[in-house]
């Protein structure tokens, strides 16, 4: 995902957020869990219309690890969540 596609936040400030997570995650620190999941919910407020959709369907659903992935990944910011849809 470019920078470029996401207004506010940006891509790198959100895939910090989603690191911060999952590190503490794995920690079971209560305290940093906390602290991340507000930044990401944050963060999650400030997307702009331009922000790709599977970004925001794995946000909403609060799938850190595949918001993560996503970014990481450079997947075509044009797809679209296909829940429920037959294969």
């Amino acid at each position: 995902m470019s920078e470029a596609s996401m207004s506010n936040p940006s891509a790198s400030e959100l895939r910090g957020a989603l690191a911060a997570f999952m590190a503490a995650s794995r920690t079971r620190d209560a305290g940093k869990i906390a602290a991340a999941l507000t930044r990401i919910c944050d963060l999650e407020q400030r997307l702009g219309p331009d922000a790709p959709p599977m970004l925001r369907h794995y946000l909403e659903r609060r799938s850190y690890q595949k918001a993560l992935d996503f970014l990481d990944s450079g997947r075509a910011e044009s797809e679209t969540p296909q829940c429920g849809s037959p294969s």
